[in-house]
């Protein structure tokens, strides 16, 4: 078996790099193997082995000139394999274009105008050359080389296109517009149709393009270029009813890729003032879309969001769960129906479908996190810490997520009424961010519930409160829940007229809406003998908080 193995790489061997077969040794057929077998580590190093061995062997060159991610170095190993083998075909071939790469075009088209001349009816080598002149700004040349090509194919849209593109890298607009023109009058090309059109369309001749587009989709009714310049040419005049018309069937063109169909559906969804105004044409964009590949997951995705989007949950919820069924290779698929089901409120089917998400893709941080949330919005706090924890082993040192996961494990340990380990998280949230208002508020208010009611004399831990207080309302004054912690730590020490001040503020900025923070401010008032006490305290009540 093991010589069969070596006799079928050879044989391959020999194909390859004909016509300078030779008989190859085992090391070399090793390391063939090697390669083929995508073990291009292994291959390299034993290839590397066989040209010390072996310093006269082409072919070994060639294939460590593949394994070189540095196009230099590969270029090095070309080299000496034509050197060896002067007259392989492939070896000068592959130098040439690694020249090409290397912007050396000179010395590529020194090596492709031999082959040609040793190969004259090989059309990619007047293609090739074509390139080299034009990125060399050799357009005689590169002219001569598209006149050789057409004499031997005849005239191509691609041909025409390169032909075109030459004259406007020098500038002649005016002469490549006729060319195009002549071009379509001789072979009614879509493809120069549209051309034409886009020229019109540039300089605002709207009538010359669309009678373009209408010459591009006489010849081929399907023609996604003109359907699409045609559809927003109308746009652009405020003809709605004939955008539509023309956007339409481009949708529903399947020999579109499904995914530059979805960009383009995602781009119009963004124009939120247009799906407003156009709302039932939009939604038939919408569903055009869909039935053209119901299968594509990009349109899935951009059709299930969209359902969601227009308050048809369930549909978007069931065609998000079909996604994830149909593509367990796709993360965002996977990640998007849990997303939906969480804002739906249905936490328990997120914690389901995370957990199976995390089984197609382990240890994904923000399955994690979702599924984290789930829990914690169930009041499965332990649940909830043990993914925020597997979270945080995965997180990078120092940056955002890891903050934000310090900061939820100090909440959550809080909850679980473990403040000595909520509060290392939050220290060591606060060495990363030191200004991290969140943080600083929470950490401030939970040292705050150690003391039921004021204090004689200021511990030091409530001194720290009300310093971590004092920052989040120097960034956020406005901050009614920031404004409440502050005041209420202030009550606290025995400073109600201080704040009663940060209260009132409160109240102007969405403190009336809250209880606790009402609350608060009827135990200043009343400690301070203001009858306006019993108000807020009966606001308070009459919001249940």
């Amino acid at each position: 078996m093991k010589n069969l193995r070596y006799f079928l790489v050879a044989a391959l061997v020999l194909t390859i790099s004909a016509p300078a077969a030779r008989a190859q040794s085992e090391a070399f057929l090793e390391a063939l193997r090697l390669y083929y077998a995508n073990d291009v580590k292994g291959a390299y190093v034993q290839m590397k082995k066989v040209v010390a061995a072996e310093p006269d062997n082409d072919a070994a060159y060639y294939y460590l000139s593949t394994m070189l991610r540095d196009s230099t170095a590969s270029g090095q190993m070309l080299q000496k394999a034509v050197e060896l083998d002067p007259h392989n075909y492939w070896y000068k071939y592959a130098l040439a274009h690694n020249l090409m790469a290397r912007d050396k075009n000179a010395e590529a088209a020194d090596i492709l105008e031999q082959l040609l001349a040793e190969h004259p009816g090989k059309t990619t080598l007047h293609s090739d050359l074509i390139g080299v002149y034009a990125a060399s700004k050799q357009y005689d040349k590169a002219m001569e080389a598209i006149e050789n090509v057409e004499s031997k194919v005849g005239p191509s849209d691609a041909l025409a296109t390169i032909r075109t593109d030459l004259l406007l890298a020098q500038n002649k607009r005016r002469e490549a517009y006729d060319f195009m023109l002549d071009y379509f009058y001789r072979t009614r090309s879509p493809r120069a149709a549209c051309y034409l059109a886009q020229y019109n369309a540039a300089a605002f001749n709207n009538e010359e393009a669309l009678h373009f587009y209408d010459e591009a989709l006489a010849v081929n009714p399907d023609d996604s270029e003109a359907l699409y310049g045609k559809a927003h040419i109308h746009r652009a005049l405020g003809q709605y009813d004939l955008y539509f018309e023309n956007i339409t069937p481009f949708l529903a063109n399947p020999e579109i890729l499904p995914s530059a169909k979805a960009q383009y559906m995602a781009e119009v969804l963004n124009q939120q003032q247009f799906v407003y105004t156009f709302a039932p044409q939009v939604d038939t964009m919408m569903m055009t879309l869909y039935a053209s590949a119901p299968a594509d997951s990009s349109i899935c995705s951009i059709t299930s969001t969209y359902l969601y989007q227009k308050g048809q949950t369930d549909d978007a919820i069931a065609l998000a769960k079909s996604n994830a069924d149909h593509y367990p290779e796709s993360l965002n698929l996977n990640f998007t129906y849990p997303l939906m089901l969480y804002y739906s409120g249905d936490y328990a089917a997120v914690t389901s479908a995370a957990t199976v998400a995390l089984q197609r893709f382990p240890g994904n941080i923000d399955l994690l996190q979702l599924r984290g949330m789930s829990f914690w919005q169930l009041g499965e706090t332990d649940s909830a810490i043990e993914d925020y924890t597997s979270a945080l082993s995965l997180a990078p040192d120092g940056g955002d997520l890891q903050l934000s996961l310090y900061s939820a494990l100090g909440d959550l340990f809080h909850l679980k009424g473990d403040q000595k380990t909520a509060f290392s998280y939050y220290d060591k949230a606060l060495k990363i961010n030191p200004e991290y208002v969140p943080v600083l508020n929470n950490y401030a208010y939970y040292i705050s519930e150690r003391y039921p009611t004021p204090v004689k004399k200021v511990p030091k831990d409530l001194r720290k409160a009300l310093e971590m207080s004092r920052k989040t309302i120097e960034k956020e004054p406005d901050n009614a829940t920031y404004l409440d912690t502050y005041a209420w730590i202030l009550h606290l020490m025995g400073m109600d007229l201080e704040a009663k001040a940060h209260f009132k503020h409160a109240m102007i900025y969405g403190g009336k809406e809250s209880g606790v923070i009402l609350r608060h401010y009827a135990t200043v008032l009343q400690a301070l003998g203001d009858e306006l006490a019993s108000v807020y305290s009966a606001q308070a009540e009459k919001l249940g908080e």
